[in-house]
């Protein structure tokens, strides 16, 4: 469930999990930021820099500069603006930012996997507002690790 900007809105996604379902409708989504979030910008901004003004152009250019943006491509990641939308679009799905808030869940419970086990525990699992750092803490919670 993602609220943040109108051009993202309120998401969500359900579905089974399967090889078939992660390839075709989890695995493609890519990662996603908020322009005016500068500190998490993770994307070379040139690529779309048409849309962009001068003045925030250079405010990209000093945080890939400082190390904060380590790269990507809009094969790789979406941008979204508050007051403009998505900045490189379109989206491989309506929903993506959700469903790539799917495939992060999906990754980070990866790591309660134990002795060969695929990992991913056989539940139905809600996720609201989730992120690394909650999905850090259920992992740690289900292993049973304070």
């Amino acid at each position: 469930m993602i609220e943040m900007v109108p051009a993202i809105g309120c998401q969500w996604f359900s579905s089974t999990l399967d090889d078939s379902i992660y390839t075709s409708k989890i695995g493609p989504s890519r990662t996603f930021c908020i322009y005016e979030e500068g500190r998490n910008l993770f994307m070379a901004m040139r690529m779309i820099s048409n849309v962009l003004s001068e003045q925030s152009f250079y405010k990209v250019e000093k945080l890939r500069t400082l190390g904060l943006i380590k790269g990507g491509s809009v094969d790789s990641a979406i941008v979204c603006s508050e007051s403009k939308g998505w900045l490189n679009p379109p989206l491989r799905f309506p929903d993506e930012p959700c469903r790539h808030k799917v495939l992060d869940l999906i990754g980070d419970l990866s790591l309660f996997a134990k002795h060969g086990s695929q990992g991913f525990p056989v539940a139905q699992i809600v996720g609201y507002k989730g992120g690394h750092a909650v999905h850090a803490d259920f992992v740690r919670r289900l292993s049973g690790v304070s």
